[in-house]
């Protein structure tokens, strides 16, 4: 009967020494996805790589999956600080748009930062990391989401707060999982970037605040409103008209 792998270190690092051991092989494995590819992704090829024997990368990942599963969760937590930071307490007095540009902006920046990685990953991510641990990361992602929409002084238009906040935070995961390893034609991260604000703020903040506090192009609110003045302001009948006989020049 086939033994299930463990996808748990075998060799919890302690100590300083161990502990820079660990990273070199998860630096290592990083570097071989990146420049050579996941298939070179052996695990004699990244000891190599990090220095070290085989037996030493042994004694901390039993194979390659474990450490792929400990890389996820330093990604993991890589994302929760980023989403701690921009949604601060602290920030609650930002606008709308710099807060969501600071949550896209970042999330695409972690994914930039080595996009190798990211895409085998994202491939083998249900694979070689357990469901629990992905569903905790995500809990904990909305929650952050969730605070900050009922903290901010921006009016959100969704009801549901809960539903909201999951809707938000997986539209940009998975938009930008799609762009690593799809890479559509025509758009580039500054695209991204933009598209993204504008569908979570429009998703998000109500439609009229936006169009009274910021210059949001297209807005259905601010179009409205434009028309409101148009009628009170522009119509012929609202204008005085100057009735004296016009003077025929000489």
């Amino acid at each position: 009967m086939a033994t299930k792998k463990t996808k748990e270190p075998r060799k919890r690092p302690q100590q300083a020494r161990s502990q820079t051991t660990v990273h070199a092989i998860l630096e290592a494995t990083v570097q071989v996805l990146e420049r050579e590819g996941p298939d070179s992704a052996t695990t004699t090829r990244i000891a190599e790589v990090a220095g070290v024997s085989v037996g030493t990368l042994y004694q901390y990942f039993s194979h390659r999956d474990a450490i792929f599963d400990a890389l996820q969760e330093r990604e993991f937590e890589r994302a929760i600080v980023l989403m701690q930071e921009v949604l601060s307490d602290n920030n609650l007095a930002r606008s709308p748009r710099e807060t969501v540009a600071g949550c896209v902006q970042g999330m695409l920046a972690l994914y930039q930062a080595s996009p190798g990685m990211h895409r085998v990953l994202a491939m083998e991510g249900l694979r070689s990391t357990k469901a629990d641990r992905i569903h905790s990361f995500d809990l904990r992602v909305i929650a952050l989401v969730r605070h900050f929409l009922t903290a901010t002084g921006a009016p959100i238009r969704r009801k549901n707060v809960d539903a909201a906040a999951f809707v938000a935070f997986q539209s940009v995961r998975a938009t930008m999982l799609a762009m690593l390893l799809e890479s559509p034609a025509g758009l580039n991260d500054k695209a991204l970037v933009e598209e993204l604000v504008d569908l979570l703020l429009r998703y998000l903040v109500d439609d009229e605040w936006l169009a009274q506090h910021e210059d949001v192009p297209g807005s259905r609110a601010k179009e409205e409103s434009s028309t409101r003045v148009l009628d009170k302001s522009d119509k012929p009948s609202d204008r005085a008209v100057d009735k004296r006989p016009s003077q025929k020049k000489v």
